[in-house]
């Protein structure tokens, strides 16, 4: 018997409206601890909430996406900060209603995102169940779905 065994990661690239809060909230925390130093010491309460906001929020944007496929069985696994694993999407092969390439629009579907966020990635969208499921794939993976789809395009 032959096992059909594809795993692969995809990591999270934080966006420019994230890449633009970050530096305003840091910023904004240098600027509070600053004036906190030389002119009133009460700004550094603000100082301090906004440091630990941020510390908070910053990690909570470190994941990545591991998806596996086991003959047949395919599961989404969110990896937060390379520690905690939570196992966020499960299907099997024959939930699956089609394959496409890109990014089909949700048309009152229910949408779910597991992509990096990359502007120029490769996605697929995986229509299963009464959703639409939107991962970044990897060639073999294709491949292996071309048999089962052909219709698949690329």
């Amino acid at each position: 018997m032959r096992d059909v065994v594809f795993e692969w990661y995809v990591p999270y690239v934080i966006n420019g409206r994230q890449r633009l809060l970050k530096a305003v909230m840091v910023s904004a925390a240098i600027v509070f601890f600053v004036d906190a130093v030389f002119f009133a010491a009460f700004m550094l309460l603000p100082a301090a909430a906004l440091a630990a906001a941020g510390f908070f929020l910053f990690r909570s944007w470190r994941y990545e996406y591991e998806y596996v496929y086991v003959n047949g069985d395919f599961t989404i696994s969110k990896i937060i900060r390379k520690a905690k694993r939570k196992d966020v999407y499960h299907a099997s092969r024959t939930d699956f209603e089609e394959i496409l390439s890109g990014r089909v629009p949700s048309q009152g579907r229910t949408a779910r995102d597991f992509t990096s966020g990359r502007p120029q990635a490769a996605v697929y969208t995986i229509r299963s169940r009464g959703e639409l499921i939107y991962i970044e794939s990897e060639e073999d993976f294709i491949n292996e779905m071309k048999k089962y789809y052909p219709h698949m395009d690329r």
